[in-house]
């Protein structure tokens, strides 16, 4: 049997990852409600840095979520800073979000059988930690994580790799 081309599997990869966002539909609203979820009071800076985007483009998400009454501001720790809170209908949202999210996903884990499983996950920790390139690798992979998952009895494979 003639060995994978890893040309091939990293062609199969990135079609996969397209796949899985199409499927998983999580813009930056979307994506914004799930990191409030995860890290209550976040400021602008920090939620900017988990969305990949610019602070002045954060502020406009932000604003929109704060008009349709997902997002509230609220004085930050310094006084001078500004925490992020999900209101109860942002908290809701955020839920469905994951739950939509976690349908998808594990929709497509029961596919494979148990031993595959195993080595998907032996393989997800390693590709994950190769992502971690940064301090803020965390906030910006595992934005949409449901945290309690991946934490369960074991250190996230991004924090354990991520540069402090």
């Amino acid at each position: 049997m003639q060995g994978a081309d890893p040309r091939r599997v990293a062609n199969m990869l990135g079609g996969l990852t397209v796949a899985v966002g199409d499927l998983v539909a999580a813009g930056s609203r979307e994506a914004a409600l799930v990191a409030l979820a995860s890290h209550p009071s976040a400021t602008i800076a920090h939620l900017s840095g988990a969305l990949g985007r610019s602070h002045s483009a954060t502020v406009r998400l932000v604003d929109g979520l704060a008009r349709d009454g997902l997002v509230e501001r609220r004085s930050g720790r310094d006084g001078r800073s500004i925490a992020l809170v999900l209101s109860p209908r942002g908290s809701r949202a955020a839920t469905e979000v994951r739950a939509a999210r976690a349908l998808v996903l594990e929709a497509l884990v029961a596919t494979l059988d148990e031993h595959d499983v195993e080595r998907l996950s032996e393989i997800l920790e390693r590709l994950l930690e190769a992502t971690a390139t940064d301090a803020g690798s965390r906030w910006r992979i595992c934005r949409l994580c449901e945290e309690s998952r991946c934490e369960d009895g074991r250190e996230c494979p991004v924090d354990r790799a991520a540069p402090r």
